[in-house]
């Protein structure tokens, strides 16, 4: 068989795509049977971010995704969506190899990469390779139905020194807080135009994003919630974070507030790139050695603890449950 020839997916190709990743991903995937969800991902004006080879039948053979933060030449990449056919012919290492050749970017971080396989590839190609921190804070409820809670520790922390207002629209987020003057240094930065369809324009998930205000009535980032339904109970996911990472030190008893308000049993943040110690000082608890079982998957719902591993051209770089595709429907 001739080898594959590797290019950049154009949008005739969707249909083909879609039908490779329900053939040799997973039968019934949603990137393979909903074509809106696939379009929002991975298409910008009709502009494909995936990268195909195809056989000498024009049948394609490998894919390899990816999500850019924002539309310049030195914008940060999120890996997502990678398989290869090919093994001998080394298709999927030629399908990333093409991708940092021909795709402007700054830095390439992805999250969910498989440490038995794809992280060997990673760390030859000299990127950081680590494991996402599963936090949690309970809310005081008499019974947690979503996880299985033997230790109902709640630690006592000093009243929040920032608040939570909840923004309702791209415009208003764009009204407290400066999206487009942000700190252009941070990994992944992310533009206002991603921001606008990854948290306030996505075709399934409704998300909460809140505005975080100083003491000086000024906004020094944003953060960004979904609830998760589970039958008759409800959690809150800790998605994003853009600006001013620190504030998960400082709104802790702000997102006690809220878990109130919204009736949900507690919160849940995976996160790469914080420091460890002041989220513990700020209320948070690893989800590891805390006795308790704080699920990640929900369609179909698992009561087990999940690794979420991730590797970064950036060693600096900060990531969180959103990067990617790691909060997506499925």
């Amino acid at each position: 068989m001739k080898d594959c020839v590797i290019r950049m997916a154009v949008y005739e190709d969707i249909p083909a795509i879609m039908r490779f990743i329900d053939q040799y991903w997973k039968k019934g995937h949603i990137l393979a049977t909903n074509r809106e969800l696939f379009e929002w991902q991975y298409t910008n004006d009709k502009i494909v971010n995936m990268v195909i080879g195809v056989d000498h039948e024009d049948h394609i053979q490998g894919i390899l995704g990816f999500i850019p933060y924002h539309s310049g030449s030195d914008k940060d990449l999120a890996l997502a969506l990678w398989k290869a056919n090919h093994v001998k012919s080394l298709l999927g290492i030629r399908l990333l190899s093409y991708l940092k050749k021909e795709v402007q970017h700054r830095n390439i971080v992805c999250t969910g990469i498989n440490l038995e396989t794809t992280s060997k590839i990673y760390t030859q190609m000299g990127m950081k390779i680590g494991t996402m921190t599963q936090w949690y804070r309970l809310a005081s409820v008499e019974d947690y139905k979503v996880a299985r809670v033997t230790q109902r520790e709640i630690p006592k922390v000093n009243l929040s020194k920032n608040s939570l207002q909840l923004l309702n629209s791209f415009e208003e987020a764009k009204e407290y807080f400066d999206l487009y003057g942000y700190d252009e240094m941070h990994v992944p930065y992310k533009s206002a135009a991603y921001l606008s369809k990854r948290y306030f324009h996505h075709p399934i998930y409704k998300y909460l994003i809140y505005g975080v205000k100083g003491e000086d009535d000024k906004y020094c980032a944003l953060i960004v919630l979904r609830i998760q339904a589970y039958k008759d109970a409800k959690i809150f996911r800790f998605v994003d974070c853009i600006g001013n990472q620190n504030v998960l030190q400082t709104i802790t008893t702000e997102l006690d507030r809220i878990m109130v308000e919204n009736d949900v049993e507690y919160i849940d943040l995976y996160e790469a790139g914080l420091d460890q110690e002041e989220l513990k000082k700020a209320g948070w608890i690893s989800v590891k050695g805390s006795g308790n079982i704080i699920p990640n998957y929900f369609s179909p719902y698992e009561q087990r603890i999940v690794d979420i591993h991730y590797c970064t051209s950036d060693k600096n770089a900060v990531l969180f449950r959103g990067d990617g595709d790691q909060d997506r429907p499925s």
